[in-house]
């Protein structure tokens, strides 16, 4: 029996729109994973990758990310999502992930740390974010290999409880950051990593449930409507006119579904018989809220929502 993947769009496959350039750094357009400093990690297609060769693990999409950058100090970009569900006190978890070095980069390190936490680690600045990481890559064992091929990371935790943000990056300052010279030839004084293909979840897990991907469309004029099981419900919205995570858009949404939008003491502040994925949090502060989902079917589907009103940079 497979286990449930409780990191939602592990592979980057779904997206809000295209990626088309190689600097894209729309890591929001895979939602609902999102930047949590102020760096934007990259959004990356087969077709257009930044800094080296690389195809996606999978599928056709993957992400990246700066762990160090020389001619900038402590700067840093971060890839954080919310858990599908908060870990259980004692529970017993696997994380695995696919990564690769780029080979144009002049910089390989060791220092890629995930954090678990209850609330977002958000920041508003480029800089480290000074959190001890619940796991971290081994010391020494800088992550070199440029090949195509990708190398799979594997982790076990035992949760506190209530755990509900996966958040990847370098935690260490500059000082603390190991580094590893690429003798290759290197324009940029950067250390850049390619991420794929994630799984958290029980470790009894096979294999194949980290690589599996439920394929999702989007509800656009004439696109197919899709049942409530393969229904992909974003659980952050950020009404900022950037362009990214401005609306609450739900994939293969059906006509004449009822949404309910409440706020943590339960006040009804948004309600419509026939959603057309046109509410994006306006008006409302930042902060936790749930939806409620009515199905013409008779399917409810409920959930968390955070409304985060960040400025765009």
């Amino acid at each position: 029996m497979k286990s449930q993947n409780l990191i939602p769009n592990p592979g980057f496959e779904f997206s809000l729109k295209p990626v088309k350039s190689r600097f894209s750094g729309n890591i929001d357009w895979a939602t609902p994973w999102f930047p949590a400093g102020k760096g934007s990690p990259d959004l990356i297609s087969n077709s257009e990758v930044p800094y080296g060769k690389q195809k996606a693990a999978q599928g056709n999409q993957f992400a990246g990310i700066v762990l160090y950058d020389q001619d900038n100090a402590e700067f840093r970009e971060y890839l954080e999502v919310k858990l599908i569900r908060a870990l259980r006190p004692d529970e017993k978890i696997c994380l695995k992930l696919k990564v690769s070095a780029a080979d144009r980069c002049r910089y390989f390190t060791d220092a890629l740390g995930f954090a678990l936490s209850q609330d977002s680690l958000l920041s508003s600045s480029w800089a480290v974010i000074r959190r001890e990481p619940e796991l971290n890559t081994r010391q020494f064992d800088a992550i070199s290999d440029t090949s195509e091929a990708w190398k799979l990371l594997e982790f076990n935790y035992t949760a506190r409880g209530g755990e509900k943000y996966l958040t990847i990056g370098n935690f260490k300052n500059d000082a603390s950051t190991g580094l590893l010279g690429n003798f290759k030839e290197a324009y940029l004084k950067i250390a850049y990593l390619y991420i794929d293909d994630l799984f958290l979840g029980p470790c009894q897990a096979e294999e194949s449930s980290v690589n599996e991907v439920q394929p999702i469309q989007e509800n656009l004029p004439g696109g197919e409507e899709l049942p409530a099981s393969k229904l992909h419900i974003p659980n952050v919205v950020t009404p900022n006119g950037d362009g990214f995570n401005d609306v609450f858009f739900i994939y293969g949404l059906p006509r004449y579904a009822r949404l309910t939008i409440y706020d943590q003491k339960g006040k009804k502040v948004f309600f419509t018989n026939n959603y057309r994925n046109d509410w994006d949090g306006s008006g409302l502060v930042s902060g936790n809220y749930r939806y409620e989902l009515a199905l013409p079917d008779g399917n409810i589907i409920s959930g968390p929502v955070d409304v985060l009103n960040r400025k765009h940079k």
